[in-house]
Protein backbone atom coordinates (compact mmCIF):
# COMPACT_ATOMS: atom_id res chain seq x y z
CA UNK A 1 0.00 0.00 0.00
CA UNK A 2 2.96 2.31 0.62
CA UNK A 3 3.99 2.36 -3.04
CA UNK A 4 0.38 2.92 -4.07
CA UNK A 5 0.15 5.89 -1.73
CA UNK A 6 3.31 7.33 -3.24
CA UNK A 7 1.94 6.88 -6.77
CA UNK A 8 -1.38 8.52 -5.84
CA UNK A 9 0.47 11.44 -4.25
CA UNK A 10 2.52 11.87 -7.43
CA UNK A 11 -0.59 11.76 -9.61
CA UNK A 12 -2.39 14.22 -7.35
CA UNK A 13 0.51 16.64 -7.68
CA UNK A 14 0.45 16.37 -11.49
CA UNK A 15 -3.31 17.04 -11.54
CA UNK A 16 -2.86 20.01 -9.20
CA UNK A 17 -0.27 21.45 -11.58
CA UNK A 18 -2.72 21.23 -14.49
CA UNK A 19 -5.56 22.85 -12.55
CA UNK A 20 -3.45 25.69 -11.16
CA UNK A 21 -3.98 28.96 -12.99
CA UNK A 22 -3.92 32.51 -11.65
CA UNK A 23 -7.43 33.25 -13.00
CA UNK A 24 -8.91 30.01 -11.65
CA UNK A 25 -7.18 30.46 -8.30
CA UNK A 26 -8.74 33.89 -7.83
CA UNK A 27 -12.28 32.88 -8.81
CA UNK A 28 -13.26 29.62 -7.10
CA UNK A 29 -11.94 27.23 -4.49
CA UNK A 30 -9.24 24.80 -5.52
CA UNK A 31 -10.87 21.70 -7.05
CA UNK A 32 -11.12 18.65 -4.84
CA UNK A 33 -9.28 15.65 -6.29
CA UNK A 34 -11.20 12.48 -5.48
CA UNK A 35 -8.53 10.06 -4.25
CA UNK A 36 -10.85 7.04 -4.53
CA UNK A 37 -11.41 7.72 -8.23
CA UNK A 38 -7.72 8.38 -8.66
CA UNK A 39 -6.97 5.03 -7.03
CA UNK A 40 -9.37 3.20 -9.37
CA UNK A 41 -7.81 4.75 -12.47
CA UNK A 42 -4.34 3.90 -11.24
CA UNK A 43 -5.38 0.25 -10.85
CA UNK A 44 -7.14 0.13 -14.22
CA UNK A 45 -3.93 1.16 -15.96
CA UNK A 46 -1.61 -1.17 -14.04
CA UNK A 47 -1.90 -4.08 -16.49
CA UNK A 48 -1.52 -2.06 -19.68
CA UNK A 49 1.65 -2.13 -21.77
CA UNK A 50 2.08 1.63 -21.50
CA UNK A 51 5.05 3.27 -19.87
CA UNK A 52 4.53 4.81 -16.43
CA UNK A 53 4.59 8.26 -18.01
CA UNK A 54 1.89 7.33 -20.54
CA UNK A 55 -0.31 5.81 -17.84
CA UNK A 56 -0.03 8.95 -15.78
CA UNK A 57 -0.92 11.10 -18.79
CA UNK A 58 -4.17 9.20 -19.32
CA UNK A 59 -5.05 9.23 -15.63
CA UNK A 60 -4.48 12.98 -15.40
CA UNK A 61 -6.67 13.60 -18.46
CA UNK A 62 -9.53 11.48 -17.12
CA UNK A 63 -9.36 13.17 -13.73
CA UNK A 64 -9.44 16.56 -15.45
CA UNK A 65 -12.66 15.45 -17.16
CA UNK A 66 -14.06 14.45 -13.76
CA UNK A 67 -13.06 17.81 -12.26
CA UNK A 68 -14.59 19.73 -15.19
CA UNK A 69 -17.88 17.83 -14.82
CA UNK A 70 -17.96 18.42 -11.05
CA UNK A 71 -17.16 22.11 -11.51
CA UNK A 72 -20.08 22.52 -13.90
CA UNK A 73 -22.27 20.70 -11.37
CA UNK A 74 -21.72 23.57 -8.94
CA UNK A 75 -23.71 25.83 -11.24
CA UNK A 76 -26.85 23.70 -10.78
CA UNK A 77 -26.74 23.95 -6.99
CA UNK A 78 -27.49 26.81 -4.64
CA UNK A 79 -23.85 27.77 -4.33
CA UNK A 80 -23.94 31.36 -5.52
CA UNK A 81 -25.58 34.57 -4.42
CA UNK A 82 -24.46 36.48 -7.53
CA UNK A 83 -24.96 35.63 -11.19
CA UNK A 84 -21.40 36.74 -11.99
CA UNK A 85 -20.01 34.09 -9.63
CA UNK A 86 -22.03 31.43 -11.41
CA UNK A 87 -20.80 32.62 -14.81
CA UNK A 88 -17.19 32.54 -13.61
CA UNK A 89 -17.63 28.96 -12.40
CA UNK A 90 -18.90 27.99 -15.86
CA UNK A 91 -15.80 29.57 -17.37
CA UNK A 92 -13.53 27.69 -14.96
CA UNK A 93 -15.26 24.41 -15.87
CA UNK A 94 -14.77 25.26 -19.53
CA UNK A 95 -11.09 25.93 -18.83
CA UNK A 96 -10.67 22.44 -17.37
CA UNK A 97 -12.54 21.00 -20.36
CA UNK A 98 -10.26 22.79 -22.78
CA UNK A 99 -7.26 21.51 -20.86
CA UNK A 100 -8.21 17.84 -21.17
CA UNK A 101 -9.12 18.16 -24.84
CA UNK A 102 -5.73 19.77 -25.50
CA UNK A 103 -3.91 16.99 -23.64
CA UNK A 104 -5.93 14.32 -25.46
CA UNK A 105 -5.03 15.81 -28.83
CA UNK A 106 -1.36 15.50 -27.91
CA UNK A 107 -1.76 11.77 -27.22
CA UNK A 108 -3.34 11.22 -30.67
CA UNK A 109 -5.44 8.28 -29.48
CA UNK A 110 -8.60 8.55 -31.57
CA UNK A 111 -10.26 5.50 -30.00
CA UNK A 112 -9.79 6.85 -26.50
CA UNK A 113 -11.02 10.30 -27.51
CA UNK A 114 -14.23 8.72 -28.85
CA UNK A 115 -14.76 6.71 -25.65
CA UNK A 116 -14.29 9.74 -23.43
CA UNK A 117 -16.43 12.02 -25.63
CA UNK A 118 -19.27 9.47 -25.61
CA UNK A 119 -18.93 9.12 -21.83
CA UNK A 120 -19.17 12.86 -21.29
CA UNK A 121 -22.28 13.03 -23.50
CA UNK A 122 -23.95 10.17 -21.60
CA UNK A 123 -23.11 11.65 -18.20
CA UNK A 124 -24.48 15.07 -19.14
CA UNK A 125 -27.70 13.47 -20.39
CA UNK A 126 -28.18 11.63 -17.10
CA UNK A 127 -27.43 14.79 -15.11
CA UNK A 128 -30.19 16.55 -17.00
CA UNK A 129 -32.50 13.71 -16.00
CA UNK A 130 -31.47 14.18 -12.39
CA UNK A 131 -32.17 17.90 -12.35
CA UNK A 132 -35.56 17.44 -14.00
CA UNK A 133 -36.59 14.55 -11.80
CA UNK A 134 -40.31 15.27 -11.34
CA UNK A 135 -42.37 12.07 -11.33
CA UNK A 136 -39.28 9.92 -11.91
CA UNK A 137 -39.46 6.57 -10.12
CA UNK A 138 -37.02 5.99 -7.28
CA UNK A 139 -35.39 3.19 -9.28
CA UNK A 140 -34.91 5.41 -12.34
CA UNK A 141 -33.60 8.25 -10.18
CA UNK A 142 -30.91 6.10 -8.58
CA UNK A 143 -29.99 4.60 -11.95
CA UNK A 144 -29.43 8.10 -13.36
CA UNK A 145 -27.34 9.00 -10.31
CA UNK A 146 -25.31 5.80 -10.70
CA UNK A 147 -24.55 6.48 -14.36
CA UNK A 148 -23.63 10.11 -13.75
CA UNK A 149 -21.22 9.11 -10.99
CA UNK A 150 -19.62 5.95 -12.42
CA UNK A 151 -19.98 5.85 -16.21
CA UNK A 152 -16.68 7.55 -17.02
CA UNK A 153 -14.77 5.00 -14.93
CA UNK A 154 -16.66 1.90 -16.06
CA UNK A 155 -16.06 2.90 -19.69
CA UNK A 156 -12.32 3.24 -19.00
CA UNK A 157 -12.45 -0.22 -17.40
CA UNK A 158 -14.08 -1.64 -20.54
CA UNK A 159 -11.57 0.11 -22.78
CA UNK A 160 -8.72 -1.50 -20.81
CA UNK A 161 -10.52 -4.89 -20.74
CA UNK A 162 -10.84 -4.79 -16.94
CA UNK A 163 -14.40 -6.13 -17.02
CA UNK A 164 -14.12 -7.90 -13.66
CA UNK A 165 -13.71 -4.52 -11.94
CA UNK A 166 -16.92 -2.96 -13.28
CA UNK A 167 -19.31 -4.15 -10.56
CA UNK A 168 -16.86 -3.04 -7.88
CA UNK A 169 -16.48 0.40 -9.49
CA UNK A 170 -20.25 0.91 -9.58
CA UNK A 171 -20.75 -0.14 -5.96
CA UNK A 172 -17.71 1.71 -4.64
CA UNK A 173 -18.30 5.05 -6.34
CA UNK A 174 -22.07 5.03 -5.82
CA UNK A 175 -21.59 4.22 -2.14
CA UNK A 176 -19.17 7.12 -1.80
CA UNK A 177 -21.58 9.44 -3.61
CA UNK A 178 -24.45 8.53 -1.29
CA UNK A 179 -22.26 9.09 1.77
CA UNK A 180 -21.69 12.65 0.51
CA UNK A 181 -25.37 13.12 -0.30
CA UNK A 182 -26.23 12.00 3.22
CA UNK A 183 -24.20 14.87 4.69
CA UNK A 184 -25.95 17.57 2.67
CA UNK A 185 -29.65 18.15 3.28
CA UNK A 186 -29.76 20.36 0.19
CA UNK A 187 -28.37 17.55 -1.98
CA UNK A 188 -29.99 16.20 -5.11
CA UNK A 189 -31.23 13.08 -3.29
CA UNK A 190 -32.98 15.10 -0.58
CA UNK A 191 -34.39 17.34 -3.31
CA UNK A 192 -35.74 14.33 -5.21
CA UNK A 193 -37.62 12.89 -2.24
CA UNK A 194 -39.07 16.24 -1.18
CA UNK A 195 -40.01 17.37 -4.66
CA UNK A 196 -41.85 14.12 -5.32
CA UNK A 197 -43.29 14.02 -1.79
CA UNK A 198 -42.08 10.45 -1.28
CA UNK A 199 -40.32 11.09 2.04
CA UNK A 200 -40.84 14.42 3.72
CA UNK A 201 -38.58 14.58 6.78
CA UNK A 202 -34.81 14.92 6.66
CA UNK A 203 -34.47 12.13 9.22
CA UNK A 204 -36.51 9.70 7.09
CA UNK A 205 -34.55 10.64 3.96
CA UNK A 206 -31.29 10.04 5.81
CA UNK A 207 -32.55 6.61 6.89
CA UNK A 208 -33.51 5.76 3.30
CA UNK A 209 -30.06 6.76 2.03
CA UNK A 210 -28.48 4.64 4.77
CA UNK A 211 -30.44 1.62 3.59
CA UNK A 212 -29.06 2.17 0.09
CA UNK A 213 -25.54 2.53 1.51
CA UNK A 214 -25.86 -0.74 3.41
CA UNK A 215 -27.06 -2.51 0.25
CA UNK A 216 -24.10 -1.14 -1.70
CA UNK A 217 -21.71 -2.19 1.06
CA UNK A 218 -22.85 -5.80 0.67
CA UNK A 219 -22.48 -5.58 -3.11
CA UNK A 220 -19.03 -4.06 -2.76
CA UNK A 221 -17.98 -6.67 -0.21
CA UNK A 222 -18.95 -9.38 -2.70
CA UNK A 223 -17.52 -7.78 -5.85
CA UNK A 224 -14.11 -7.02 -4.36
CA UNK A 225 -13.44 -10.65 -3.38
CA UNK A 226 -12.26 -11.71 -6.84
CA UNK A 227 -10.06 -8.68 -7.46
CA UNK A 228 -6.43 -8.03 -6.64
CA UNK A 229 -5.28 -7.42 -3.09
CA UNK A 230 -4.62 -3.79 -4.00
CA UNK A 231 -8.36 -3.25 -4.46
CA UNK A 232 -9.42 -5.14 -1.36
CA UNK A 233 -6.77 -3.58 0.89
CA UNK A 234 -7.59 -0.05 -0.20
CA UNK A 235 -11.37 -0.44 -0.17
CA UNK A 236 -11.54 -2.16 3.21
CA UNK A 237 -9.22 0.39 4.75
CA UNK A 238 -10.98 3.44 3.31
CA UNK A 239 -14.61 2.37 2.98
CA UNK A 240 -15.90 -0.98 4.19
CA UNK A 241 -14.24 -1.10 7.59
CA UNK A 242 -15.17 2.51 8.34
CA UNK A 243 -18.80 1.92 7.38
CA UNK A 244 -19.00 -1.21 9.49
CA UNK A 245 -17.55 0.71 12.44
CA UNK A 246 -20.11 3.50 12.00
CA UNK A 247 -22.98 0.99 11.80
CA UNK A 248 -21.79 -0.79 14.95
CA UNK A 249 -21.46 2.48 16.82
CA UNK A 250 -24.96 3.53 15.76
CA UNK A 251 -26.42 0.25 17.00
CA UNK A 252 -24.60 0.56 20.33
CA UNK A 253 -25.84 4.13 20.71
Amino acid sequence: MYSINLELADLKEKISEKTTHSFVKNQIDKPIIDLDKLFILNELYQNTSMSRSQKQDYIVIIMLIEIALKTHDLVNGNNYSKETDKQLTVLVGDYYSGMYYYLLSELENVKMIKVLAASIKKINEEKMNLHYNDKKSEEDFYEALLISETHLFTEVAKFNCEYEAIDMIKSFLMLNRLKKEQLNQASIVYDYYKKNELILTDYAINERIQIKINELKKELDSSVENLSSNYSNYIYKNTLDSIQTNISQAKEG
